[in-house]
């Protein structure tokens, strides 16, 4: 009984852990930011280097204004 209690509780934090829902604000910030430069980029508005320099600045931004 107890090995049947504790593969349950294992596969229940197994699901939990991977649900797709368990996104932070400060991962949503970033897979916004990273989006935004993608479209950019694929536009050709900028180049591979500017994408960089502005993915850094705006994850520093982004860091700063969470308070980590």
């Amino acid at each position: 009984m107890k090995r049947a209690l504790l593969i349950g509780l294992l596969l229940f934090g197994m699901n939990t852990q991977a649900s797709p829902g368990n996104d932070t604000v400060l991962e949503l910030k970033k897979k916004a930011v990273y989006y935004s430069i993608k479209v950019q980029l694929e536009a050709e508005e900028i180049t591979l280097k500017e994408a960089q320099s502005l993915w850094r600045k705006q994850i520093k931004k982004i860091y700063k204004q969470e308070g980590k």
